[in-house]
């Protein structure tokens, strides 16, 4: 049986662990024999919790809001993985690295003659020195690389024999529910976001948003604990028309009460590199308000499934949201047009595609990208 290593280093309800899970289901349907090794903070479920058919193994990572401690975690955790990697892979192993971060998977998987496959997903990494040597590291061990966005790609300028943009999917089973929700209700008019806990995200900007806008109702979902959350309402004012949610493993009831989903993340500290809310809010048929610069960008199309507006720029974002809360025309057409952008992201497409690559590695052929079916997505 083929047998893959999949390496990712924080297992949590962010994008790239659900990327590599829809991928992980793929691999498992087409006979793949999957270990796993990851780090699940706090025994919180993340994306990568209790997969089906696949041996997990834990890595010893935990992120800190000390930057130091953190990086003691990060160094730690490559050791962890690298011995774990040196003990399971052998020549005939596909090594399958998610993001940029797990480097001494990669040095392992050379050490053992194993193939490498990259799964690349972030750009902002920092310090700007640590993002230098994982590049160096990805340059010298990758026999492939896979990028979410044509975005990634050009900004990280890597020199891997083998690149292919793969655009990020959902799942079928998150398609079919989205697919019998209800058009959302006139009253209230709620503007969905859900990110980090991080400044860079946004969360100031969507605070003094709904604050401007007090006739519209606001919803923030958090990839922070509610022990996290009470300690920021500790902390900072929140708008009356603003609600706070945890970390949670169901967002559809979020999507089924949005009317908009916005991403203000600040593009000079953290650019998107493609943006799975968006393209779950698309399934929903919910319009979109997105940074004008990313991967996010080649999901958004501007003026048809949405809006590209600096989250700094406040008036710009008032004026969206009224646009598309005034016009009912205005917004059943943005509507439409996301449900028929989404569906460009098909789960078929993007598992013909991670299938293919797989089995490129395995027989030690590169599959040219003018036989990749449906890549690039046109825009």
């Amino acid at each position: 049986m083929k047998n893959v290593i999949a390496v990712h280093l924080l297992n949590d309800r962010s994008g790239s662990p659900l990327v590599l899970r829809n991928a992980l289901d793929f691999l498992l349907s087409a006979g793949y024999r999957v270990d796993l090794l990851t780090a699940t903070p706090n025994e919180e479920p993340g994306f990568l919790s209790d997969l089906p058919g696949v041996i997990t193994h834990a890595l010893p990572y935990r992120w800190s809001p000390n930057r130091w401690r953190t990086l003691i975690n990060f160094l730690w955790a490559q050791v962890a993985v690298f011995i774990s990697v040196m003990r399971l892979a052998t020549p005939s192993t596909v090594v399958y690295i998610n993001s940029l971060l797990p480097g001494g998977a990669a040095l392992a998987a050379k050490c053992r003659g194993a193939r490498v496959v990259y799964h690349l997903h972030e750009v902002s990494i920092r310090p700007a020195l640590l993002k230098r040597l994982l590049c160096r590291i990805v340059n010298l061990t990758a026999d492939r690389a896979l990028f979410v966005s044509r975005y990634v790609q050009e900004a990280l300028g890597l020199t891997v024999r083998h690149q292919e943009v793969v655009y990020n999917a959902l799942p079928l089973t998150f398609l079919t529910e989205a697919h019998h929700a209800p058009s959302p209700t006139e009253q209230p008019f709620v503007v969905l976001m859900a990110c980090s806990l991080k400044d860079y995200k946004g969360v100031p900007e969507f605070f003094q948003l709904a604050r401007t806008l007090p006739d519209m109702q606001f919803e923030l979902v958090l990839n922070a604990s509610a022990a996290q959350l009470d300690g920021y309402r500790a902390t900072y004012s929140i708008p009356a028309n603003l609600t706070l949610f945890p970390t949670t493993c169901n967002m559809h009831p979020f999507y089924q009460r949005a009317a908009v989903v916005v991403n203000l993340s600040r593009p000079a500290e953290w650019v998107e590199t493609f943006g799975m809310t968006i393209l779950e809010a698309m399934y929903y048929g919910r319009p979109v308000v997105v940074p004008p610069v990313g991967g996010v960008s080649e999901v958004n199309l501007i003026g048809q499934t949405g809006f590209a507006i600096d989250g700094r720029d406040l008036p710009a974002l008032q004026q969206a949201l009224l646009l598309l809360r005034n016009n009912p025309r205005a917004y059943a057409r943005m509507s439409a047009a996301c449900l028929q952008r989404a569906a460009a992201f098909s789960p078929a497409r993007f598992g013909e595609q991670i299938r293919r690559h797989f089995q490129a590695e395995f027989s030690h052929v590169f599959v040219p990208a003018a036989q990749e079916t449906g890549n690039p997505i046109g825009a």
